[in-house]
């Protein structure tokens, strides 16, 4: 019964807190129930099994069946959700069903024919209810109110405090240039009125070869990201691929770069993240996967989702809604001729409502559960954008509307910050940018690693070619592996059903089986791509071949590969170190010095130094290429099939921004590299009286430059 009274004062109180007071609660209350009446109205009008007499009749229906959800309902869930995730959700379309059929039909003057029309009803009902509520903005600002009642609840001994915490915000893929001109547009209205309010200040960072998630990460939450040339490398004394968004793999790099001093290793928490950044506590981290927690399982965030009847069908309707969507905008892309794009199908439109709906209502109910806990720092990842724009484009419409609603979503974080036990700061960041751009394949009608085997006349048998994956399908996946190993019925009937896409380790991947690798021998290659950096193996030799190596076994390769027109140099090792060679020029990366026309020139004053970087990884490609860049309108050339990419350098990918309170300023005008963020960040935790890693403990290393590798590396796709 204590329970009971806690939900509903609690309810109570944030209805109040969160609705202004009477006034607002009265309007509330006008249009809920006018919502109500119009969706079972329309209900009643589609399907003819359903028949109300009067106008009273479906009034007095609709609010029985809001009785029904207030008192009946929460009763039932209270004691289900804490035993079972899965079993909740069942048990809620269960009463759903229940409350249209038998509650409804108590009312005088209203009938259901069947308990089928009462199931489409039951749903029908709810879609449009749901729909109309959205449009009229009912929920604006509290979308996630449902979720938040229950975070409330289920404060875990936090006491009151007045020591500040701090919630990062990474919006993945997101460029200086594009969030700025959005708030010069009139959007993203809560980062917008944090920067024309003066609580924050907009700067932009640059983001270092490669611009990819991966390597950010591993700089920003531990201060180091050095030996990581792209999303998935080749290790010679292995003999084996590695991929960032395999959890073993992501754990891997955790263990090379961190030294017990990350960002998030006092009392912090990772959401959505691809490295832990030492957290104590990870959800849909790859990297945690494979230390055997639950995860999610262990949370409480998600069981008031279900404790309100608007919570769970809002997400339901706004996850089919958005497939529509997409199918509508990529038909209508096709239709105009809108260049460059790609082709968006099926696959692709599950994953973008996955990362638009589903893992965005995960994030918030996550963070908003740990800002109840009292954790020191939250860093959560939102994918939205970063999707969008990979299949879309940066800059369409379909990206602003994903980029929108993540700013709603930081909107309802800082309202639920107000009545957390302690203040919370925000800072807003991305981990790169992205660039346009029709792809390799796109412009030349084959791949990079098709174009290798052609140079090679037939020579060589490619043994690695990846298909272009946005991040999204990592954090999806990462979510289904940590709800497999939660407790209870519903937990074991998740495992049944994915047990053919669960490996031995307990990971679920919902990717297409992949094709047994072949064995290495002296003939074989591997060609991957991340963004347009790309990247060739010879994977039967036990060392990096150099350019003298290279040009007696393969006569005439290099030079072919410098003067296609898809690619701007190759860098390649040499006997007099490191050279990037062109179409008319090699840059010898040693002494900085040109002979001829400097093929990195276009790139910028860092480029040197990037693949001086890139040149002393252990693990670094025989063959670095970037393919083309088109400096008038900051495009490039993919090797993976992505119209929106990074990884690579050229254009936007590598401006990355950081939103941040404007009394904490930056020790550099644009920091260079990930680990000056963390640098940055770390010192303003100290500031609020936040010491990170053990006591006692070297200062963690931080990279501003070129450096020595210390770890792995990484690449992408060429398809």
């Amino acid at each position: 019964m204590g329970r009971l009274i806690d939900l509903y004062g609690t309810q109570l109180r944030i209805l109040w807190d969160w609705r202004g007071g009477p006034a607002g609660l009265l309007k509330r209350l006008v249009i809920v129930t006018v919502v109500a009446i119009v969706s079972f109205a329309l209900t009643a009008w589609i399907l003819p099994g359903i028949h109300v007499d009067t106008f009273l009749s479906g009034v007095l229906a609709i609010v029985l069946v809001a009785l029904f959800n207030a008192l009946i309902r929460p009763v039932l869930l209270l004691f289900v959700a804490p035993r079972s995730l899965i079993l909740t959700a069942v048990l809620v379309l269960v009463l759903q069903v229940v409350a249209f059929y038998v509650v409804a039909t108590l009312s005088p003057g209203v009938h259901v024919d069947r308990i089928v029309t009462a199931v489409v009803g039951s749903f029908l009902y709810a879609g449009i209810n749901t729909a109309l509520t959205a449009i009229l903005g009912v929920d604006s600002g509290g979308s996630y109110y449902a979720t938040l009642v229950q975070s409330l609840r289920s404060k875990t001994g936090a006491a009151p405090s007045d020591k500040p915490g701090l919630v990062i915000v990474q919006i993945d893929g997101l460029a200086h240039p594009i969030v700025a001109a959005r708030i010069r547009a009139g959007s993203v209205t809560t980062m917008s009125s944090w920067v024309r309010g003066g609580s924050h200040k907009l700067s932009q960072w640059e983001a270092m070869l490669p611009s990819m998630t991966s390597a950010s990460q591993l700089g920003i939450l531990h201060g180091n990201n050095d030996g990581l040339p792209a999303f998935r490398w080749f290790e010679r004394d292995t003999q084996l691929f590695r991929v960032s968004s395999k959890p073993a793999d992501a754990a891997e790099l955790v263990k090379r770069h961190s030294n017990g001093e990350g960002l998030l290793s006092n009392d912090g928490v990772s959401i959505c993240n691809l490295v832990t950044g030492d957290a104590g506590r990870s959800y849909l981290t790859t990297a945690g996967l494979v230390d055997g927690s639950k995860g999610i399982g262990d949370s409480k965030a998600f069981y008031g989702f279900f404790l309100s009847p608007t919570g769970y069908l809002r997400s339901f309707t706004l996850f089919l809604a958005e497939v529509v969507k997409e199918q509508y905008q990529a038909r209508r892309t096709r239709r105009r001729g809108i260049t460059p794009q790609m082709h968006r199908g099926m696959k692709y439109a599950g994953m973008r409502a996955a990362s638009n709906v589903l893992l965005r209502d995960i994030n918030v109910s996550l963070i908003i559960e740990e800002m109840y806990r009292g954790a020191n720092v939250i860093y959560a990842d939102f994918t939205d954008y970063d999707e969008l724009a990979h299949h879309c484009g940066p800059e369409r419409v379909e990206s602003f509307e994903a980029l929108d609603g993540v700013d709603a979503a930081i909107g309802t974080l800082a309202k639920a910050a107000e009545s957390a036990p302690r203040p919370y700061r925000f800072i807003v960041l991305s981990d790169h940018g992205q660039s346009l751009g029709a792809t390799f394949k796109q412009r030349y009608g084959e791949s990079l690693g098709d174009l290798v085997l052609r140079l090679m006349g037939g020579r060589a048998k490619l043994v690695q070619k990846t298909q272009a994956a946005a991040e999204g399908s990592a954090f999806l996946n990462a979510f289904l592996s940590e709800v497999t190993r939660s407790r209870g019925v519903g937990a074991a009937t998740a495992r049944l059903a994915f047990a053919n896409r669960t490996s031995s380790d307990g990971v679920v991947d919902l990717d297409e089986p992949k094709e047994p690798e072949t064995p290495a021998d002296p003939g074989s290659i591997a060609v991957v791509g991340s963004g347009n950096l790309g990247l060739i193996y010879f994977t039967g030799h036990d060392h990096r071949l150099s350019l003298e190596e290279l040009e007696e076994l393969h006569p005439g390769l290099v030079q072919a590969l410098a003067e296609h027109p898809g690619n701007s140099f190759v860098q390649v090792r040499s006997a007099r170190g490191g050279v990037a060679i062109g179409p008319r020029g090699v840059m010898y990366l040693e002494d900085g010095h040109a002979e001829g026309e400097d093929p990195t020139a276009e790139f910028g004053p860092h480029i040197v130094d990037n693949l001086r970087r890139q040149d002393a990884m252990e693990h670094a490609p025989d063959l670095l290429l970037l393919s083309q860049y088109e400096p008038e309108l900051g495009e490039v050339a993919a090797y993976e099939e992505l119209i929106g990419s990074h990884g690579g350098y050229g254009g936007m990918q590598t401006r990355p921004f950081i939103l941040h309170p404007k009394d904490w300023e930056l020790d550099e005008p644009v920091p260079y590299g990930a680990p000056a963020i963390y640098r940055n960040i770390r010192r303003w935790l100290s500031d609020i009286g936040i010491e990170l890693g053990r006591p006692g403990a070297a200062p963690a290393p931080v990279a501003a430059g070129p450096s020595e590798p210390s770890a792995p590396i990484v690449a992408d796709a060429t398809g």
